[in-house]
């Protein structure tokens, strides 16, 4: 019973939580957002009170699938993001060779690590020369101790809410053939109402010529904005701002051993 409970109100509580509703939601919203607004546009008396909360949660498990397929997506293409940016950009960010980051500061974090990660061994620019997926493999495995170690939301605030972004466009992205598909026929079916009342002689209605340039506009936005470019972008401030916690954690570190000698 605990089992199934978990199963039944986990996806719910991901979506309650700021990443899920930010970077899972919002993208699901997004891509029904054309349709609730022509529905709201054509069928004003649909929008009452009580039909409104029926529709909410009718369609909040439409919502909740839709968040998984996001996920599931981009998760399915991920290999194609990376391949096209020349690797995943929490990794690559700790190259030698990446320019990111200058090297002053890079070996600054480097020293850090070494002391953390004594068992870890990083390549030094030669070794990661010669055998840059080998590098790349110790650089994933400091990546994930880093991500072991930032899970506190409010000390690394700023990593929290860059992650937020990258995953808010990711997911986006792993939606956007369904998000053109449904934009492009609810732009198409606005206009043909809009055309048809006209040639019909019937008095034009201003919500309609807005409504259907808004999902026009929208359907742009998924189709040029929309692109694995536009990812990349919060992909690589993430990738950094990870990097970057080394200098908190530090701090913290040597906090604690003011403290432990002062106790001594």
């Amino acid at each position: 019973m605990i089992e199934s409970k978990h199963s039944l109100f986990g996806p719910v509580a991901q979506l309650l939580d700021p990443y899920g509703r930010q970077a899972r939601l919002y993208p699901a919203l997004i891509v029904i957002f054309p349709i609730a607004l022509l529905i709201g546009t054509w069928f004003p008396a649909l929008w009452s009170t009580w039909a409104a909360l029926v529709s909410l949660a009718s369609s909040f498990g439409l919502i909740l699938l839709l968040s998984q397929v996001a996920r599931d997506r981009g998760k399915q293409r991920e290999r194609e993001l990376y391949r096209a940016w020349g690797g995943k950009p929490s990794v690559a960010v700790l190259r030698h060779r990446d320019p990111r980051i200058d090297d002053h500061t890079k070996a600054r974090y480097r020293a850090f690590l070494k002391g953390q990660l004594p068992q870890l061994a990083l390549p030094t620019a030669e070794e990661e020369r010669a055998d840059p997926e080998g590098a790349d493999r110790a650089y994933e495995s400091v990546t994930a101790w880093l991500l072991t170690q930032t899970r506190d939301t409010k000390t690394f605030s700023i990593l929290f809410r860059e992650n937020i972004s990258y995953g808010f466009r990711w997911n986006l992205w792993g939606l956007k053939p369904l998000g053109v598909t449904i934009a492009l026929l609810a732009a198409s079916a606005s206009t043909a109402v809009m055309l048809y009342r006209y040639s019909a002689g019937h008095s034009a209605v201003p919500e309609i010529a807005v409504v259907t340039a808004l999902v026009w506009l929208l359907s742009i936005f998924w189709i040029a904005v929309v692109t694995r470019s536009w990812v990349r972008l919060p992909a690589d401030a993430y990738g950094t701002q990870l990097l970057t916690a080394c200098d908190t954690l530090n701090s913290r570190k040597d906090a604690r051993g003011r403290r432990t000698v002062d106790v001594v």
